[in-house]
């Protein structure tokens, strides 16, 4: 089952559970692998191979080394628009909203009175 505060996210494909996560080692692996920053990941991805490898690549940390035919064999099985929908949650849960994130972790600082310029 998917670690959704890993940023996992689970579905279902050729009669198994797959699990797809971008950690750091596959965002590295898809910037040295594709040539592409992970910012602009997004904007690339109306490319079937660019759909095909990224798939691939978000695969490898729960299920090992897998090539771009089975991962495109996947894709085929649960189709391109459900594909997608998967890499653009697992994206965005390994991109989780700063403020969300950091609720409850730091306090603000109140300046004391004249410790600063008057506005």
């Amino acid at each position: 089952m998917a670690n959704a505060i890993k940023g996992e996210v689970s579905f279902p494909a050729a009669g198994k559970t797959w699990t797809l996560v971008y950690d750091f080692n596959a965002l590295c692996t898809i910037e040295s692998e594709l040539a592409v920053d992970v910012a602009s990941v997004g904007d690339r991805l109306a490319s079937p191979s660019m759909i095909r490898s990224v798939f691939r690549i978000g695969l490898e940390a729960r299920h090992g080394a897998i090539s771009d035919i089975e991962a495109g064999n996947l894709i085929h099985d649960m189709g391109p628009d459900a594909a997608a929908d998967v890499i653009a949650r697992a994206f965005k849960a390994a991109f989780p909203d700063a403020a969300a994130s950091a609720e409850g972790k730091a306090q603000s600082r109140k300046k004391k009175p004249g410790t600063g310029p008057e506005r």
